[in-house]
């Protein structure tokens, strides 16, 4: 975690500096303090600050967007007897952050989001914990709200829970059901009207990628989108787009690849060729690229050899195929 330390006293310049020993991260000048913090907001992923509560709130007011962009802002007082979660607490990462400095220095955490005062489940929390992506951040509330309320959240989950689930308030199933309910899933399911569901979406997909050289960026995305409309998946659970080296500067696969924030992994041609796996081979893909299979291939060995979803889907100049990487258990408690 990228952090910033603001002061405004020696006092608060020493605690900064203690932190810094222990936490890493910049202790930033107190010169321009208004500029200083807004280049801070977009730069780091935690901000702290050792002063009163009202400067921070004043100053940072006109750069708070959204609990999904913001960063984590933690304010100290200048002897260090109190750490308040002031924003982004649970996606940002405020409120472990200010238990943990808490602990390291013997102040007492001020946390005071209500899911962690009531102690029911967060599940922005366990968004982040288990690297998933919420598509519908805004149903949010709506979960949290009936958790509150003590109502009963069901939980549909493709991945393994790490543990049997404990939380007395969330009730697993095998199919979305209920009227408030959360999706953890790279599949596109079926909506239920009347229904609030959040939908967690995990980074389990790779997508195998071959075209035609200097195939247009729109041509490639417009592909893409049609296939993942096909076979029902998320862009957001899309981990990584895989290809074969000949591609690896191809100028549509970067961009996609930078539309969708993922990297691009290179599968080495001998890996292909000594792979087992029965792909759809093409005498034509051999003798222009010197492998049997690009998109199918890639995918499955990028994915580490995982389920594969789809096989090679063709298009005009372009192939895709999709496979699943195995993920680590879903972990809902610490």
């Amino acid at each position: 975690m990228k952090l910033a330390y603001f002061w405004l006293t020696p006092q608060g310049k020493q605690l900064a500096e203690r932190l810094q020993m222990q936490f890493g991260g910049t202790v930033e000048s107190k010169a321009n303090f208004a500029v200083t913090v807004e280049r801070g907001f977009a730069a780091y992923d935690g901000l702290i600050f050792i002063m009163a509560t009202g400067i921070v709130v004043r100053t940072i007011a006109p750069l708070v967007q959204s609990k999904a962009s913001d960063p984590a802002v933690l304010v100290l007082d200048q002897q260090g007897k109190h750490v308040i979660s002031l924003l982004s607490g649970h996606l940002g990462g405020a409120n472990d952050l200010t238990r943990e400095i808490a602990a390291a220095i013997g102040a007492d955490p001020v946390i005071t989001t209500a899911t962690d005062v009531q102690g029911v489940a967060a599940f922005d929390e366990i968004a982040k914990r288990n690297d998933l992506a919420i598509e519908n951040l805004g149903t949010l509330k709506y979960i949290s709200g009936a958790l509150l309320e003590g109502k009963t959240v069901t939980l549909c989950t493709d991945l393994l829970l790490s543990k049997p689930c404990n939380l007395s308030q969330i009730r697993v199933t095998n199919e979305p059901e209920g009227e408030h309910r959360v999706v953890i899933s790279d599949r596109l399911l079926p909506d239920t009207q009347g229904a609030k569901t959040l939908y967690l979406r995990p980074k389990s997909l790779v997508i195998g990628v071959g075209c035609k050289r200097n195939t247009e960026p729109a041509h490639l995305a417009a592909c893409f989108r049609k296939f993942l409309e096909t076979y029902q998946l998320s862009a957001l659970s899309v981990a990584k787009l895989a290809t074969i080296g000949l591609k690896q500067q191809e100028p549509a696969i970067l961009q996609l690849c930078e539309e969708l924030g993922v990297p691009l992994e290179i599968v080495p041609d001998e890996s292909i060729r000594n792979c087992p796996y029965p792909f759809e081979t093409s005498a034509f893909v051999q003798s222009v690229t010197g492998v049997p299979s690009v998109s199918e291939a890639c995918s499955y060995l990028a994915s580490g050899c995982g389920e594969v979803l789809t096989g090679k889907a063709k298009y005009a100049g372009v192939t895709l195929a999709a496979c699943r990487r195995v993920l680590p258990p879903l972990k809902l408690e610490e």
